[in-house]
């Protein structure tokens, strides 16, 4: 099912991302992962694209497998990193032919040792470009990536949010968020974004959940996400128990997901890092407090 569609009948959805596995163990830990969280009943999920289009391969086939062996709507990161418009539109022709119908449209992180970004060559520079050439192309759903505290690579959180809100002009469905840990960051993003379109678009919390904090704290270091004075304040003077932690994460998390859905969030985007117990007790837990249907 493209996602534009269920999207626009669907006034809050549950979403998790997976990335693809690296070996034949990690593809079985994937498998006991999907057939676990599947039965939680997520509107969609989502699986991620490596760096250079490293795993442009293994994408694809953990979408078919979902779609092979769930009835759950599966969607394909796709990047502009190392492809030529050609390049793009014969990956589109691939995807289409195996029955793929789902995209994320993103710029892209550079490959390994290169620091910055630099457009290939007869390629796409920007998100909003692959949006125009899928867009075109006129067989996929469309959602794109959002930023609440911006887009490392740009001058300021007003200037990335103009850009979102090019991405959803060229024709992205919804959006959902790198991770974040403060609310007001959410609800700030949206809030402009609303005004700058004239109604609220559809953009979904991307949700970290915190079971290992200085897992945690060299993630947010490279994406560029910050960690707030508080949850420093309540998770470091535990950082040597893991059960502890694990424990004071999962309920920052779980509360983290309650204010935004209060907040009139449209969903939650689980990133289950290819693991199901974390994701199971967040879903668990917000359906018992009302949070989630």
């Amino acid at each position: 099912m493209r996602l534009d569609e269920l999207l626009a009948r669907t006034p809050r959805t549950l979403s998790f991302e997976f990335f693809p596995p690296r070996n034949e163990r990690a593809w079985h830990t994937l498998e006991d992962t999907i057939e676990q969280l599947i039965p939680l009943g997520p509107d969609f999920v989502s699986v991620t694209y490596g760096a250079g289009g490293g795993t442009r391969e293994k994408t694809r086939e953990v979408v078919q497998y979902i779609s092979k062996n769930t009835s759950v709507p599966a969607m394909a990161h796709l990047t502009c990193v190392n492809a030529t418009r050609a390049d793009l539109r014969g990956l589109l022709d691939e995807y289409a032919s195996h029955g793929i119908e789902n995209l994320l449209a993103l710029r892209g992180d550079p490959p390994k040792g290169q620091e910055r970004f630099t457009p290939t060559d007869g390629g796409c520079a920007y998100a909003a470009d692959l949006i125009d050439l899928i867009r075109e192309d006129g067989r996929f759903a469309i959602l794109c990536a959002a930023f609440p505290e911006k887009h490392p690579d740009a001058v300021s959180r007003e200037a990335d949010w103009e850009n979102l809100r090019r991405k959803f002009e060229k024709g992205a469905c919804a959006a959902l968020t790198q991770c974040f840990f403060e609310p007001r960051l959410y609800i700030e993003l949206r809030e402009h974004l609303t005004r700058s379109l004239g109604h609220a678009p559809r953009i979904l919390p991307g949700i970290l959940p915190i079971t290992d904090w200085q897992a945690l704290v060299r993630f947010c270091g490279v994406c560029g996400a910050s960690i707030p004075e508080s949850l420093r304040a309540r998770m470091e003077p535990v950082a040597n128990d893991r059960v502890e932690t694990r424990k004071r994460g999962i309920a920052f998390t779980i509360d983290f997901c309650r204010e935004l859905l209060e907040a009139g969030a449209p969903g939650i985007h689980l990133y289950a890092l290819n693991r199901s117990t974390a994701a199971a007790e967040i879903v668990t837990a917000l359906r018992q407090s009302g949070h989630l249907a």
